[in-house]
């Protein structure tokens, strides 16, 4: 992700201290990372390629976010697949443009069936700027940008203001 698309992303998405964050297929961890140091409280890292695993460590050790961090090595279904924890205030979804968007659409779905978002929590969507927006069971999207080859979007819970004043 450039400098100008996180700068734009994390302008819309505001206020996020305290946030308790998810990076699914984390890479380098540049967003969760960024998260952090914008003053979200915890971040955990999911990414299954052993070379990139290697560079989060590098990464969190040296911007001193180890107390912050976690790092699961692993595919991001089967830690889907298990009810959550612990619910998310940020998640990042940044996977292969090669993955097939049903997998991402089922990977969407599975946050906010296993109960993994919070209540005002939000979802980001980094995707291949050929392809149109995702419309996930349960999420409805508030953001949308193009850049250069890439989308992002920002998904919310579905109907948030009569869930948020009932």
């Amino acid at each position: 992700m450039t400098d100008r698309m996180k700068e734009s992303l994390f302008s819309a998405l505001g206020e996020i201290s305290g946030a308790v964050v998810l990076d699914l297929f984390a890479g380098s961890g540049a967003l969760g990372l960024e998260a952090l140091s914008r003053g979200a409280k915890k971040a955990t890292f999911v990414e299954s390629a052993r070379d990139a695993v290697v560079k989060l460590k590098e990464n969190i050790e040296t911007t001193e976010f180890d107390n912050e961090s976690e790092v699961l090595w692993a595919e991001v279904k089967p830690i889907l697949d298990n009810h959550a924890t612990e619910r998310k205030d940020l998640i990042f979804v940044d996977p292969p443009y090669n993955m097939p968007a049903e997998k991402v659409l089922g990977n969407l779905e599975q946050l906010v069936m296993g109960g993994y978002l919070s209540d005002d929590g939000r979802v980001v969507v980094q995707r291949n700027g050929k392809e149109n927006p995702l419309k996930p069971f349960g999420l409805q999207m508030v953001w949308e940008r193009e850049f250069g080859q890439s989308k992002l979007f920002i998904y919310t819970h579905e109907d948030e203001e009569e869930e948020s004043s009932g």
